[in-house]
């Protein structure tokens, strides 16, 4: 099965429907089709949703979280779902460190940072580098 990626935009539009010609074109293509969303297109999304749009977390997670609950969308689900558990819960982190924690986590890796506040919420994942 060949998956088509969708852009930034495009999931802006389908999840807010602020631009109703384009989000009924975003709606109809992605209830169509098979898409994948890239975890960049996620966290660009986050991004633009927390800054531009003004939104909190808990209801930029419900968007998404029901965007990733269509049959026709694929992602990372399981380091897109840590990402926003931790962007829910540790609120002090950006959406960036919250997916860059998720992401070590996920594949057994050590975090190497000096953000003393993804330190103190990574657990045994973050910690500074010790050479």
């Amino acid at each position: 099965m060949s998956l088509t990626s969708l852009d930034t935009n495009i999931v802006l539009r389908l999840i807010l429907s602020d631009i109703p010609a384009q989000s009924a074109k975003a709606a109809e293509y992605i209830a169509t089709s098979s898409c994948y969303i890239t975890d960049v297109v996620v966290a660009e999304s986050v991004y633009v949703l927390e800054r531009v749009y003004k939104f909190d977390r808990d209801y930029i997670t419900a968007l998404m979280t029901i965007l990733f609950k269509l049959e026709t969308v694929a992602y990372s689900e399981d380091v897109v779902k840590m990402a926003f558990t931790f962007y829910k819960n540790f609120r002090a982190l950006s959406f960036a460190d919250c997916y860059s924690l998720a992401e070590a986590r996920t594949s057994k890796n050590d975090l190497i940072t000096f953000d003393r506040k993804l330190i103190k919420k990574g657990g045994a994942t973050a910690k500074e580098p010790q050479k």
